[in-house]
């Protein structure tokens, strides 16, 4: 039986579904290993068209529907693949140099490789909440993976709950980057991206959706 989710990514990471779409795709996160990957995959497509110039974004927004997504992800996979083939070429290059000098050079494969740090939120109310944050520096501003754990086990009466991501800047604004369910006994982890760069992001924070309370925060 084919996946009925298994489209429905690119409209995620565009903002083009529905309050009900969105709630049920990222219900069905929770549990879909190969729609998780997915979403991790194009994390970045939505910077990319941030940092296309005007007319190029209008143009590419404006194209038939089907050729809108698979050509850009097409292009961005293409530029990481040329970014991997030359730095393979100097690594070798690098590595037959030290051989010769009777040198070792450690870290060389890493040296472009974006960096990344990885911080827990701590609890600002007592409750099976947990989470933690990975950032990662991007040309166009920074990637944001969160795994939302919720340790109660599941009862009968216990139904699945919506929570909110919000950035600080440093301007002191939070704005709303992700919202998810997540239901006890689950491990939830969305993947979401900002034009701040890293240094820029001065706070995260999980909020309930119905309330608007702050459960779990970090600052920097």
């Amino acid at each position: 039986m084919s996946d009925p989710y298994r489209e429905w990514d690119a409209a995620y990471l565009l903002g083009a579904l529905s309050a009900k779409d969105r709630r049920d795709y990222e219900g069905h996160l929770a549990d879909c290993e190969e729609c998780s990957a997915a979403i991790k995959a194009l994390a970045g497509v939505p910077g990319t068209l941030a940092v296309l110039p005007d007319d190029r974004a209008l143009a590419t927004l404006t194209a038939p529907p089907p050729n809108l997504l698979p050509g850009l992800v097409r292009s961005v996979q293409r530029e990481r693949r040329r970014k991997r083939y030359k730095l393979a070429a100097v690594v070798a290059a690098t590595a037959a140099t030290a051989a010769v000098a009777g040198v070792v050079f450690q870290g060389t494969l890493n040296r472009n490789e974006p960096t990344s740090d990885t911080v827990v939120l701590a609890q600002t109310v007592a409750s099976k909440l947990t989470a933690d944050a990975r950032l990662v520096d991007e040309p166009w501003g920074t990637t944001i993976e969160i795994s939302c754990r919720y340790d109660e086990l599941a009862t009968p009466s216990e139904r699945a709950r919506g929570y909110e991501l919000y950035v600080t800047d440093d301007t002191g604004k939070a704005t709303l980057l992700a919202s998810w369910t997540a239901a006890p006994g689950t491990t939830v982890k969305p993947a979401t991206t900002t034009k701040l760069r890293r240094d820029q992001i001065k706070g995260l924070d999980i909020r309930g959706a119905e309330s608007g309370r702050v459960l779990l925060a970090v600052s920097f």
